[in-house]
């Protein structure tokens, strides 16, 4: 079992992608073919056309440098981040910012449309790093993943299986993520030793994970990152194929509590398609709360769930995707982030609406990101709705 203790580096890590720019080599052929007749003559030039492996989507590649992408995204975005909340949690001293994304999956079309696109950062391409980017700076990054990485995919019974490449995961580290959740349905699709692997790999490339799909000890549920001093535990939890037994997750909280300084519970819970979670979603949140965490963000519906605070605390239901092939409907291809600013006593959740298209989310602005947090506070508590608006809660 990998050790689940992540310490977080001083220095934030900015690595930027690997852009690989995608060129004709050699002279362009040009065949001429001269129709005589009718006085008519017509001039034909055949260029050859980069083949998309596996994919009849047209994908740009991306010729500029790293550098110029990032300044172009942060012009396109420019203006659209919330308005300040009601209190301003970030000069409370000390403040750490953690930037929560949704399901994050890199099989299937994902793959296709990386191949196509040139490399493994084609999902990121729209929405640049996330430490330090459109969305602000970040001391923490934390996503779900949804699957094992590994380097052969095996074939198995179930009907849907994920497995990683693990070349992915340099990139996850330069766009900056510390730690990802693996408590979900898909993190067994290649069994105990395709999940003891994913954790190998994660560890080898410098990436945290906490959580698991079955498994609900402390040791394989918990972890902590370190930031300005304090210490921060994550604990992921699937709820979904297996049921949560509360009592071992009350010792896990517990352990959680006399280690570290803010507990964030990392749910993976609900029902697929819905914009509001169960009654048991919400009393389950509830008695997280009343038990010490600090937050609690949820996943596995695909679609944006509603936005609560109880006790002074927030809770996300559901982040919705974040990198997924799920073109079929309109709310597969939308999702939220969310940055959460922790204070003593205090804290404050930045709403970042997201579309994703073939397989890349960028940062809605305009209209639409103003349709999107309309529409998340018509779904949530209706005293939060001027907050939600904004684009910003403010909590106690």
């Amino acid at each position: 079992m990998a050790k689940r203790h992540l310490k977080k580096t001083s220095s934030i890590h900015r690595t930027s992608y690997r852009v690989i720019r995608l060129s004709f080599l050699g002279v362009i052929s040009a065949v001429m073919a001269i129709s005589i007749g009718a006085s008519l003559g017509m001039l034909i030039l055949v260029y050859p056309q980069q083949a998309l492996v596996g994919s009849s989507e047209k994908i740009d590649s991306v010729e500029e440098p790293y550098e110029d992408v990032q300044a172009q995204i942060q012009k396109n975005y420019s203006g659209s981040l919330p308005e300040a909340g009601l209190r301003n949690i970030s000069l409370m001293s000390p403040t750490t910012t953690i930037l929560f994304v949704g399901d994050m999956m890199f099989d299937r079309t994902v793959a296709t449309r990386s191949k196509a696109g040139g490399g493994f950062d084609y999902p990121f391409r729209r929405i640049g790093n996330l430490k330090n980017g459109v969305m602000g700076e970040y001391d923490l990054v934390i996503g779900n993943l949804e699957g094992p990485v590994n380097k052969t995919k095996h074939a198995s019974t179930k009907s849907i299986v994920f497995s990683f490449n693990p070349a992915v995961l340099p990139v996850l580290k330069d766009v900056g993520f510390d730690a990802v959740s693996q408590a979900n349905n898909h993190t067994l699709d290649q069994g105990r030793d395709g999940a003891e692997e994913s954790l190998q790999h994660l560890a080898k490339a410098g990436i945290g994970a906490f959580g698991d799909q079955t498994r609900q000890d402390a040791t394989s549920s918990m972890g902590i990152l370190e930031s300005s001093g304090r210490k921060f535990a994550f604990i992921g939890f699937n709820d979904t194929d297996v049921r949560l037994n509360k009592k071992t997750a009350e010792g896990v909280l517990d352990k959680a509590l006399r280690q570290a300084d803010f507990v964030i519970v990392c749910m993976h819970w609900g029902n697929e398609y819905k914009a509001k979670p169960t009654t048991s979603q919400v009393s389950l949140a509830h008695w997280f709360i009343e038990r010490g965490a600090s937050a609690v963000i949820g996943g596995h519906p695909h679609w944006m769930e509603s936005v609560e605070v109880y006790r002074g605390k927030p809770i996300v239901y559901s982040l919705g995707n974040f990198i997924f092939d799920q073109d079929w409907s309109k709310e597969t291809n939308y999702g939220l982030a969310v940055g959460l600013d922790v204070a003593e006593n205090a804290s404050e959740l930045k709403l970042f609406p997201i579309k994703i298209e073939k397989s890349q989310p960028f940062l809605l602005t305009g209209t639409e990101r103003q349709t999107r947090l309309d529409r998340l506070a018509e779904i949530s508590d209706t005293k939060l709705a001027d907050e939600i608006k904004r684009g910003t809660i403010s909590s106690p």
